[in-house]
């Protein structure tokens, strides 16, 4: 109750700022298999990358648990399990693994955001 009295005085104050986009950019996608498909494909399409991986984790956490990647919340249950199941990882330990350090580097590092972004926007159409 409290954020969306925050984000109503916060819309009041600053009209300037489209409020709609920074909510369809928190919506999450349901999971799909054929969407998780494409995405997989799209970030292994070069093998020279060594950073292939971590790609794909976090165009998942865009798509499919965006607030984990941008707000840093808790990954969203099932997300997990897909990137266990499409990398093949052995245990979830792994897979969390992967997930934080995509979260880290998708902040500090604007090549790796660049090439996420451009992979999500590939498969979102």
């Amino acid at each position: 109750m409290m954020h969306k009295n925050i984000l109503k005085l916060a819309m009041k104050d600053n009209p300037s700022i489209d409020f709609d986009a920074y909510k369809d950019m928190l919506t999450a996608l349901p999971l799909d298999d054929s969407l998780i498909d494409r995405l997989h494909k799209a970030s292994f399409s070069d093998r020279s990358i060594k950073d292939s991986d971590l790609r794909f984790v976090a165009a998942m956490l865009i798509l499919f648990s965006p607030k984990s990647i941008y707000l840093e919340e808790k990954t969203v249950y099932g997300v997990a399990k897909a990137i266990l199941k499409k990398l093949d990882l052995s245990d979830r330990f792994k897979a969390m693994y992967r997930i934080k350090v995509a979260r880290e580097v998708y902040e500090v590092d604007s090549v790796f955001k660049g090439h996420v972004d451009k992979i999500v926007e590939e498969v979102r159409v």
